[in-house]
């Protein structure tokens, strides 16, 4: 029954992460040209990494209660920041605060997680 389990935290994760992806392509599609491109990345970064930071933080307060449904939250929120940091043409700036905000994420929800676990 865990391995199940495991197997349903990372297909809800995998589920978040391509509503998250199917929906930027189908409502927000890249032009063709480089510059265009890089205002796009910048655009998508600035809409998908809180989405996926909301995503990770209530997966985080959902936890306690439900836990299956809470982890996977948490893992694809996690997913859905990492696709808001990886377009090759976002800045190095935007990346470094994309990342920065990420290992803040894991922190907290890290925190939150393995403190509650201990004391329990």
């Amino acid at each position: 029954m865990r391995v199940l389990k495991v197997i349903y935290v990372m297909a809800l994760a995998a589920s978040i992460i391509a509503l998250v992806i199917a929906g930027v392509n189908a409502f927000y599609r890249d032009s063709s040209s480089w510059q265009d491109s890089a205002v796009h990345a910048m655009n998508v970064f600035f809409v998908v990494l809180p989405l996926g930071l909301v995503f990770a933080v209530a997966g985080t307060f959902l936890q306690r209660r439900s836990g299956i449904f809470g982890a996977g939250l948490i893992v694809g929120g996690m997913g859905t920041m990492v696709y808001a940091i990886a377009p090759y043409n976002l800045s190095s700036t935007l990346r470094f605060a994309g990342i920065a905000v990420v290992l803040l994420v894991l922190i907290f929800v890290g925190n939150r997680i393995f403190l509650s676990l201990r004391k329990s």
